[in-house]
């Protein structure tokens, strides 16, 4: 099982295995009770978190950020998510967890561990639970057994107090009502919309403006870290010419691979959907069935199927004439594909139920079944064997020179003795930056970013092969002179001024507004325009308006017709002065429908709020104490 393990380390299933045993840890860490003085970084009650504690908890966040966020993680992003007071408020918080368990009595015991080791996917064979296979992860894993489920009875008595702490949230009936009026209520409102970028004509800034922004906002401007970095690319195409590949590797390949060279039955088709509620009544639904009847006598009449769709159609599909491209029959839900795969090109299908509503199917092309023959793939085949071989090739050159640069210390010089291509980056680079010759690689630029200077890399692989790369010399952030982003800081200060502009003309028009009653005769007077939105909820934004977020929920606090905000409503980058026209009540049908939903969500948000509340009771009741500041 351990030569398995071994042998497959880097195939995706162990990866899978692997991380769903580290996952139950993934947040929380460890703790200590006996550390030495100088490693002790907090202490609650009579439990030491310490700095050992504290890096693997941080580094266990930290990855988790970088596969969430790849390259996009920037040191700015780590410092506004605060990722270091993080991991040491999930170390505080989980000692609290285990010594509140304690006192409830929600401790984990054996039999609990035993269940769940039972339970985990990763240490099955054909879905029971296999000793060896548990063995195996653990130890590939650098796990003891009795380190796993130490942790693991941790963990099972955390998720016990959570789960008993949220059981206490109580959700009324009352609150649902007022929840469901408050979030399906439409609204209708006059509003005139002041957009900053029509007042930068108005805005003049001297160098002095522009100098003093520049100096007050220098954090906006802070230029990444960068590098100047030197590599070798080891390009697959160059490889290409050099190897060859035999007819028999070409038939083992054919043989291997025969499911990828057999070609399902394929329709490409076009349809027109008539949309059917699931909650829609037989009158309803008759009457959305008489019209797709009509429709579909002008389909067979031999009218434009495309124009018919953008007519009449419901689905995303209707402006590209209801064309669903090609797919195969278990793409699609059973009735549908049942009748598609009945019609031959250009015929037009009756009306088909679905889940959806009623659709009208016209079929346009058909590609019958077959498995593509040896002769026909043969050339797709040799070219896929030879890039094959060609990458092998090139790791092996890739690998060779990596390794002598890395013991001569200077890339360049190791190129030029084993005459190979260098390539210098003509400037420092960011970790985004494309790699000139390489394009962008992402990846390749991750790995870069991990070196220190001076270091080689080992050989990194990219789309067209491998690259071998030494950081020539490191460029910490820095904020760059005024004069390299002038025009940037210029076009800023001028922006930032037409804002104030536009929300001083949005002010003053709502105070006449309010002295005269109406937005309408103050907007006439100001010579504004005055546009009137459609019915819309906090549900479902008014298409024009789209009004989302914090300006709706202000809107919405408005309760009688000529009722207008306190200010004007900072909306996407502009400024709103709305009046209320119109208010109406929810339909009693939205109301029933969406009762249970709002319940759900009403109870899963007070379970949050109970959850921290207790946390943070469980902070002031137990003495915790900083001992070092990170």
């Amino acid at each position: 099982m351990l030569t398995v393990f071994r042998k497959h380390a880097g195939s995706w299933l162990i990866k899978v295995a692997l991380f769903a045993v580290i996952v139950v840890f993934i947040f929380w860490g460890g703790y200590s009770y006996k550390s030495t003085k100088a490693s002790r970084l907090a202490r609650v009650g009579d439990v030491y978190v310490t700095y050992a504690d504290y890096n693997q908890a941080y580094d266990q966040l930290l990855n988790m950020y970088r596969r969430q966020f790849g390259n996009q993680l920037t040191p700015e992003l780590l410092e506004r998510v605060n990722l270091k007071q993080q991991a040491l408020d999930r170390l505080i918080d989980r000692i609290l967890i285990m010594q509140a368990a304690h006192e409830l009595g929600l401790s984990a015991g054996p039999e609990d561990i035993q269940a769940e080791v039972l339970s985990i996917p990763a240490f099955q064979v054909d879905g029971r639970f296999d000793r060896q296979r548990y063995l195996a992860v653990l130890q590939h894993n650098r796990m003891t057994p009795q380190a796993f489920e130490q942790q693991l009875a941790q963990d099972l008595t955390l998720r016990r107090v959570e789960a008993f702490i949220k059981g206490q949230a109580l959700v009324t009936d009352a609150e649902v009502a007022a929840d469901l009026q408050y979030r399906f209520s439409t609204v209708q409102v006059a509003y005139a919309q002041f957009d900053p970028k029509s007042f930068l004509d108005k805005v003049t800034v001297d160098e002095a403006q522009v100098a003093a922004f520049f100096e007050k906002n220098a954090d906006r401007y802070k230029e990444p870290e960068k590098r100047l970095l030197a590599y070798v690319p080891f390009v697959l195409d160059d490889e290409m010419a050099g190897v060859f590949v035999e007819d028999d590797e070409i038939l083992t390949y054919y043989q291997d691979h025969r499911d990828t060279f057999h070609q399902e039955k394929q329709v490409r088709a076009r349809h027109i959907l008539f949309r059917v509620d699931a909650e829609a009544s037989e009158s309803e639904v008759k009457k959305v069935e008489t019209a797709a009847r009509e429709v579909l006598k002008k389909a067979r009449r031999g009218e434009d199927f495309a124009a018919l769709a953008k007519a009449y159609s419901q689905d995303g599909s209707a402006q590209a004439g209801g064309d669903l491209g090609w797919f195969t029959k278990d793409q699609m839900i059973p009735n549908f594909a049942e009748a598609a795969f009945a019609l031959n090109p250009g015929e037009v299908s009756d009306l088909v139920r679905t889940p959806y509503g009623f659709h009208i199917i016209k079929v346009e092309e058909v590609r019958p079944e077959e498995t593509v023959p040896l002769e026909k793939a043969k050339a797709q085949i040799e070219l896929n064997l030879k890039r094959e071989k060609a990458r092998d090739v090139a790791y092996n050159k890739a690998r060779e020179f990596a390794d002598a640069a890395y013991a001569e210390g200077d890339l360049v010089k190791t190129a030029e003795r084993m005459n190979r291509s260098v390539e210098v980056s003509d400037k420092a680079l960011a970790s985004t930056d494309l790699l000139p010759k390489l394009g962008r690689v992402p990846d390749v630029m991750k790995a870069v970013f991990s070196l220190d200077e001076g270091e080689v890399s080992d050989p990194l692989e990219w789309a067209n092969g491998f690259v071998v790369v030494q950081v020539k010399s490191v460029q910490a952030p820095r904020v760059p002179p005024l004069e390299s982003v002038e025009n940037r800081v210029e076009q800023d200060l001028k922006m930032e001024q037409a804002r104030e502009e536009a929300e001083k003309a949005a002010q003053a028009l709502l105070d006449q507004a309010r002295t005269l009653g109406a937005l309408d005769k103050a907007a006439s007077s100001a010579g504004v325009t005055v546009q009137v939105s459609g019915w819309f909820s906090l549900m479902e934004p008014d298409e024009k308006l789209k009004l989302w977020g914090e300006a709706a929920e202000e809107v919405f606090q408005l309760q009688k017709p000529g009722d207008m905000p306190q200010a004007p409503l900072a909306h996407q980058g502009t400024f709103l002065v709305c009046q209320l026209l119109g208010r109406q009540d929810p339909a009693p049908e939205t109301l029933e429908k969406e009762r249970e939903n709002a319940r759900a969500r009403l109870t899963q948000m007070k379970q949050t709020q109970l959850w921290q509340a207790w946390l943070s009771k469980q902070r002031t009741i137990a003495k915790v104490e900083i001992l070092q500041q990170l």
